[in-house]
């Protein structure tokens, strides 16, 4: 870590902070400190101006280093958004915070009751404490789920919602967030890049830390485990990797030891929840859900979803899975509850709301919507679902003609429509270039059902508005988040994230995942081996004798061939086979293999592909691999900008994704868990590597030619795949066919040789479990056995037998063919084996099948 500059004077970093005249957390109304802020700001101040900014560039390039994202839909960054961090924490003192908990647990408790009444009895509406429209008229009141209960005292077991301290100086209640709370992944991983970037800022204060959370989350799911299971088989349900939040779905996965799954990977079958693995089916327990509840049974609920499970409320109905949040519970997010909220709390617990909440008044009730109309310029107008694509108005801002018209809607649809106070709230400094600026703040706090009550986070997500003065504080409009410390007067055991053993049990690999770690292998071996040989052939177009004579040698035009042959970019090449072809065509030719993504087997298109695969399967990374993925991003727009004109300079490009991708490759074979994810990965570079050798093989040493030109060929071919020393140091000649057609194929020392690799397959699909489907079915180890009894047998000789008349090894020519067909029928059988998910067979289902037999 850097040394720390001498101090810098208070008076210099908040220097023009106190223009806008806002509450703030840090600061008093006559610029002084707050005094549970002190010892914080004592440590910034022994900051210097550059140190700080150091320090927050190190900040936000670790987080993009990690992986750190917030996908936004349609925004020009795509998706992958790097997350914004500042370098200061918001403060909570030991006091406000006590106030803080018992305000949320109050609140979570009468929302639990909220949601049990409206799928049970629903007394608030028979006794009108709450208006019956309200409820009916919300997309999240599902009809399907009433009377539906699951195990467990709470029925609502993740709560968030979002705070601010309002104008009066107390803490205010925005809105509530009850069907797939984010944030809290985010929260932790805010602590943590905090804690190793500026750890001097932890000085002298007691931060309570947030391990106890997520073992009290972990204790929530034994709690509602089907039947009482003591060992429940936990999956987060994800959308997939372009959702907004992903990166928070899979780190979660990751933390908390739950497997990270799609819709697709799972079926309802027989009144049970399975998974799809390489296996076979795993019956699921528990579904941590991040997909929105309308979308999760397309068979009860919204028919188009193919983000949910059909047939998934069924099994929840016979209480063979449970799911986190239950179906429904998006109905608590009604805005229309705010209005009657205070004679909920009444009706339940006898008592005011702890927290404040913003002054809301629903237009199904004629008083309420004449004021709402009355007073549209001093109101902000929502509809009371925040599904149906309408935004927040803030009615000052309308013109007459929009107001107009926001009247005509409100009075034709009323008790759709709330209107709020336009309330300012408080502010908290966000280090900014060089000085501290005040930024309007939220705070989400987050509980979950534990111990017989609920349990908070002590901290949460805080974000604060992406400019000074502006009130949008959203993570889609740039929003800037922040680490959330609430202090304690006893210094905090460091709780740990490694639960409780009775929960553990043996990890499954979903076929999804298998898939996709499959491809991440398939593809890495492609780019490297297709740019290891465009660069060689490059760099011969453009130092060779091509760019002094405009003549292309023989050996060149079949270098050129077999580009078009591994890329599979057809005609290419081959289409100018009779025709005398420009220097500039080709490099253009080139630019586009290289550099254009949406040419099918460029190398840029392949990358893309590439990194897509490894997205679908963040959890399984480790932290030094992101920092490589993000080099690898960097590396591949940097060849995506580059012109042809500049193409004779893309070799450093060239270099350093490779350099990335073989640091990648490193990094999972000293790091990968040797299980069913690292055979599939390893299967897919093999399988790979082998077809494109093949392909190489066929396309250079099928023809004969003269000496020079195979000479000029075969030193292209072993650079290419990295034997030229092996070659020199195995054999001691000159380069001459025989001995490197020994090397390429029948040597087992040389690690890449078609024999070594198919005995390096064999090895692995034999750890692979064995699926059963059918005893017919033709075995993938027959397959790959079949291959590597045919390589064995092998005579050098004959593959080097020429046909006089069209000087063609017809036996090397076949033997390739043939390979390379069998190989293909590998990676089709391991598809349909495993990534399939068609015929799919339950464990018991598999152990009848056996004794049929």
């Amino acid at each position: 870590m850097q040394s720390i500059n001498p101090n810098i004077p208070l008076e210099t970093l908040i220097k023009g902070y106190f223009t806008n005249k806002s509450l703030d957390e840090c600061f008093g109304f006559e610029g002084e400190v707050k005094n549970h802020w002190k010892r914080l700001v004592d440590n910034v101040e022994k900051f210097g101006v550059e140190e700080l900014t150091n320090r927050q560039l190190e900040l936000l390039k670790l987080l993009k280093e990690n992986g750190v994202t917030y996908n936004v839909y349609g925004d020009t960054d795509g998706m992958n958004r790097p997350w914004q961090l500042d370098s200061m924490p918001l403060l909570i003192s030991p006091l406000e915070w006590r106030i803080t908990e018992r305000g949320m647990k109050q609140r979570a408790f009468v929302l639990n009751k909220i949601l049990e009444d409206l799928y049970g009895e629903r007394r608030l509406l028979k006794e009108r404490i709450v208006p019956p429209e309200l409820i009916y008229a919300h997309s999240g009141f599902l009809r399907p789920c009433d009377q539906v209960v699951q195990p467990g005292k709470n029925r609502l077991i993740l709560y968030a919602a979002d705070l601010s301290r309002g104008p009066d100086g107390k803490v205010w209640v925005l809105r509530d967030r009850t069907q797939a709370p984010s944030g809290m992944g985010y929260a932790l991983e805010n602590r943590s890049a905090l804690a190793r970037v500026v750890p001097e800022l932890f000085k002298d204060h007691n931060v309570t830390k947030l391990g106890g959370f997520f073992n009290s989350m972990m204790q929530a799911f034994l709690d509602i485990a089907p039947q009482g299971k003591e060992q429940p088989r936990v999956v987060l349900l994800t959308p997939g990797p372009r959702n907004e939040t992903y990166f928070e779905h899979a780190f979660l996965a990751s933390h908390m030891g739950f497997t990270l799954a799609q819709g697709d990977d799972l079926i309802a079958r027989d009144g049970y929840v399975w998974i799809k693995t390489v296996e076979g089916l795993e019956k699921v327990d528990i579904i941590l859900r991040r997909i929105d509840d309308n979308y999760c049974d397309p068979m009860e609920l919204y028919e188009g979803s193919h983000l949910g499970i059909p047939g998934l409320l069924e099994v929840i109905r016979k209480g063979n899975v449970s799911v986190a949040n239950p179906l429904g519970s998006s109905i608590l997010e009604n805005t229309g509850l705010m209005a009657f909220m205070h004679n909920i709390f009444k009706y339940f617990l006898n008592e005011d709301p702890i927290f404040k909440m913003v002054a809301t008044w629903w237009g199904g009730q004629k008083k309420e919507m004449d004021y709402l109309i009355q007073h549209l310029d001093e109101l902000v107008i929502k509809k009371i679902d925040r599904t149906n694509g309408s935004g927040t108005v803030i009615g000052s801002q309308l013109s007459r003609a929009e107001k107009d018209n926001l009247i005509r809607r409100i009075k034709a649809q009323p008790y759709l429509y709330v209107g709020q106070e336009e309330v300012s709230f408080s502010t908290t400094p966000v280090f900014n270039r060089d000085k501290l600026e005040p930024r309007y703040t939220v705070l989400r706090t987050f509980l979950v059902a534990a111990n017989g009550g609920y349990e908070i986070m002590p901290g949460g997500l805080t974000r604060c508005s992406p400019e000074k003065g502006s009130f949008i504080v959203s993570n889609q409009d740039g929003g800037i988040a922040k680490d959330t410390w609430v202090e304690t007067a006893v210094r905090g055991i460091n709780t740990s994230l490694l639960h409780n053993s009775d929960v553990k049990r043996k990890a499954v690999l979903p076929s999804r995942a298998a898939e996709n770690l499959y491809w991440v292998g398939r593809y890495s071996q492609r780019v490297l081996r297709t740019s290891r040989f465009i660069r060689i052939v490059l760099r011969n177009l453009t130092q060779g004798g091509y760019s002094r004579t405009g003549q292309e040698s023989e050996a060149t035009r079949s270098l050129l061939h077999t580009i078009t042959h591994l890329t599979g970019t057809y005609p290419g090449f081959l289409d100018d086979e009779e025709n005398e072809v420009q220097l500039n065509d080709r490099l253009n030719e080139i630019h586009k293999l290289i550099c254009n993504p949406s040419v099918e087997g460029s190398i840029l298109f392949t990358v893309n592909n590439l990194l897509k695969a490894m997205y679908a399967v963040r959890d399984r990374w480790t932290v030094d691999n992101w920092r490589i993925i993000d080099d690898m991003e960097d590396a591949s727009r940097k060849l995506a900008a580059l012109e042809p004109e500049g193409i004779r300079h893309v070799f450093t490009s060239l270099d350093n994704l490779n350099g990335s991708l073989l640091s990648f490759l490193e990094m999972n074979r000293q790091s990968m868990y040797r299980g069913e994810g690292w055979l599939m990965y390893r299967i897919g570079q093999l399988i790979e590597e082998m077809s494109l050798e093949l392909t190489q093989y066929r396309a250079l040493l099928a023809f004969q030619f003269d000496e020079a030109i195979e000479f000029q060929i075969l030193e292209a071919l072993l650079v290419s795949n990295q034997n030229l020393s092996n070659y020199r140091s195995v054999y001691r000649t000159y380069f001459d066919i025989a001995p490197a057609l020994d090397l390429l194929f029948l040597n087992k020392q040389n690690p890449i040789s078609i024999l070594s690799q198919l005995e390096q397959l064999l090895k692995f699909i034999d750890q692979l479990p064995h699926v059963d489907k059918g005893v017919h079915e033709t075995s993938i180890s027959n397959l790959v056995f079949e291959c590597y009894s045919k390589v064995r047998l092998l005579s050098i000789e004959e593959l080097l037998k020429v046909d006089p008349e069209v000087e063609f090894r017809a036996a090397l020519d076949k033997t390739c063919e043939e390979l390379s067909a069998k190989i293909a029928r590998i990676s089709v059988s391991l598809t349909a084996q495993y990534f399939s998910h068609t015929t799919y067979q339950s464990a018991e289902e598999k152990d009848n099948f056996k004794l049929e037999v």
